[in-house]
């Protein structure tokens, strides 16, 4: 999903990345994340965090929630921001609580004026890369910095060479995802080809739920960069490919792009005969 910080440019294509630590693999909490069982995430969550107000996956859940596309909302994510802030007063080092903070905060600019949002944005920067520093080999986490990286303005922290170093780095901790960020670093370059050069390096299909995941919303972007680029057969092969092992939201945006690739060609236009 891309969330845009009006007037910034800042497009943070956050992806219900499943997380890689070991505690967190096993929670079931972060299993409904996965799922986009957002009943049982909000439920699970708030039972956490009557418990706990600072449980850190609990936060970090409802924050995915907050900006889901589908499901989130401003009310949400005002309501969740001070149990965030309250996180990191207490555990300022702690890489899920800073993820989220960025995570909603980024969301929050596209409420605010261009000169108002600008003091904001370096909060989000800093607050991805402390998450980053605290978790190297968190997936979602890095993807959120090298988005940041690719779609800031320069003045205000965006680097196309970080973008691409998080990229090339994050290969010492996963192989696979690392393929995941350069593509991304390749869409943003406008070269779907070399994204799906990236993406062809990893398996069609893997025990992995949150991998086959992301690689079927990585296909989805793929396809959509080659149908703005009216090359319909790419596209339609890319949306195919996104079918697989995507979460059922991915599917349901797959099948809606085949169709507009179906569409597109039929208004082609007929090519001039010579009297």
């Amino acid at each position: 999903m891309k969330i845009v910080a009006a007037g910034l440019g800042i497009l943070l294509v956050l992806t219900t990345a499943f997380l890689q630590r070991p505690a967190a693999a096993a929670d079931a909490l972060m299993i409904s994340v996965i799922a986009e069982d957002w009943g049982s995430v909000e439920r699970l969550a708030n039972e956490r965090l009557a418990a706990d107000p600072t449980d850190a996956i609990a936060l970090h859940a409802l924050g995915r929630m907050a900006i889901d596309g589908n499901v989130g909302s401003q009310p949400l994510r005002r309501k969740l921001l001070p149990q965030v802030q309250s996180c990191l007063a207490l555990r300022p080092n702690d890489g899920l609580c800073q993820l989220a903070y960025g995570q909603i905060l980024g969301v929050e600019l596209e409420s605010q004026g261009m000169l108002a949002a600008l003091g904001s944005v370096d909060k989000v920067r800093e607050a991805f890369e402390a998450a980053v520093a605290a978790a190297p080999a968190d997936y979602d986490a890095r993807e959120s910095l090298v988005n940041f990286y690719l779609n800031a303005p320069g003045i205000v922290g965006g680097s196309m060479s970080k973008a691409r170093r998080h990229a090339e780095e994050f290969a010492r901790f996963d192989s696979s995802r690392a393929h995941l960020l350069s593509a991304l670093v390749a869409l943003h370059e406008d070269d779907p080809a070399k994204a799906e050069n990236e993406l062809s390096r990893l398996p069609e299909s893997s025990g992995d739920a949150d991998l086959n995941r992301l690689i079927a919303n990585r296909w989805l972007a793929v396809g959509r960069a080659y149908l703005d680029q009216r090359r319909y057969d790419e596209a339609e092969a890319a949306f195919s490919r996104s079918l697989a092992g995507g979460a059922p939201s991915v599917a349901v945006k797959a099948r809606q792009e085949i169709g507009e690739v179906l569409s597109s060609r039929s208004k082609k236009p007929s090519p001039v005969v010579g009297n």
